[in-house]
């Protein structure tokens, strides 16, 4: 895609706009958008020839004068950003977008036990989505029987506060906060979120979450709520640390932006983890953080295990011991 002075200089100063307009934060917004005019003015984005030279100046001296980690832009053609809408999806796309999840599986790739009788589940996108909740449900029905549970979000680009919220619901056992998303440009749209309780419940098993550094978004918040709730032990490494949710807009000559438009903030901390990520309770290597993470498990279930499901846990950290000639 050639691009002329003015081209470069039309999707840059729309970008300014749209920062000033619709950045989740105002003041913040409006101060990049100055920035990135001055910049214009200087001739900073000029000599590029093309949108993939374009983009890459934009991300070397855009990105950090925005400096939030869900920012990014795309170019995507002058079709698809013209068909941009801030309205409500209509009831074809959400039957179309409900298709594509339930083909992927509802973004839940693997359930399986391990040895001692340990649940592990590996979630890819936390979505607020009836197939989603439905193969997340089916998949804990298969470890209903477990005695500790491990979820992996370990290279997981994230979801929604709402996916978030239901998948904790089945960790939980009372009604439970947490989230607070605003957004100051919409103060009608500003929400608190919560866990309703949810079968199969595990609230009364040990959980382990394995993060890395590339686990991100919801995600994140994820292991960051079940972190301040004191709900589950965080194995591997911090996260990503892209935390203020949003969305594509459209800029000029088909261009797009995914601008963070809303703050969040856990209902516990008051705080996200937004640029810092989410620091594990027990820091490995990604590689090594399941067979962490399942050694873990049964040590826990085995702090008060009696009878059958003693035996079989004992079996399993034994099974460990032998794969791994006893090391930690």
């Amino acid at each position: 895609m050639t691009m002329s002075a003015a081209d470069n200089r039309a999707v840059v100063l729309s970008l300014a706009q749209v920062l000033r307009e619709r950045f989740a934060f105002h003041d913040r917004g409006i101060a990049a958008a100055r920035t990135i005019e001055a910049m214009e003015r200087r001739g900073a984005f000029r000599e590029a020839r093309t949108a993939a030279g374009l983009l890459a100046l934009i991300d070397t001296q855009i990105a950090p004068v925005v400096d939030d980690r869900h920012f990014r832009v795309r170019y995507v053609g002058p079709e698809v950003t013209a068909g941009f809408s801030e309205a409500p999806p209509t009831t074809e796309d959400v039957a179309a977008f409900q298709e594509e999840v339930r083909l992927r599986g509802g973004e839940i790739p693997e359930v399986r036990w391990l040895a001692g009788n340990v649940g592990y589940l590996r979630v890819r996108m936390f979505l607020d989505s009836p197939p989603s909740a439905e193969k997340l449900a089916a998949g804990l029905n298969m470890l209903s029987d477990v005695s500790a549970l491990i979820i992996d979000v370990r290279g997981a680009p994230g979801g929604d506060p709402a996916g978030v919220a239901n998948a904790i619901g089945h960790l939980v056992s009372e009604r439970t906060p947490t989230v607070r998303t605003q957004n100051p440009h919409d103060a009608t749209a500003s929400r608190t979120y919560y866990a309703e309780p949810r079968t199969p419940n595990f609230a009364d098993r040990p959980v382990f979450v394995l993060i890395d550094k590339r686990t991100g978004s919801g995600a994140e918040e994820f292991a960051y709520d079940l972190q301040a709730l004191r709900r589950a032990t965080l194995i591997g490494q911090t996260t990503y640390g892209a935390a203020t949710p949003g969305g594509f807009r459209p800029l000029a000559k088909g261009f797009a932006a995914f601008i963070p438009m809303e703050q969040v903030a856990n209902t516990l901390t008051g705080a996200n983890w937004e640029g810092v990520g989410v620091s594990p309770d027990v820091e490995v290597p990604s590689e090594q953080a399941l067979t962490r993470a399942h050694r873990l498990a049964l040590e826990a279930v085995l702090k008060d295990a009696q009878g059958v499901r003693r035996e079989i846990a004992e079996e399993g950290l034994a099974s460990l011991d032998a794969s791994s000639g006893d090391q930690p």
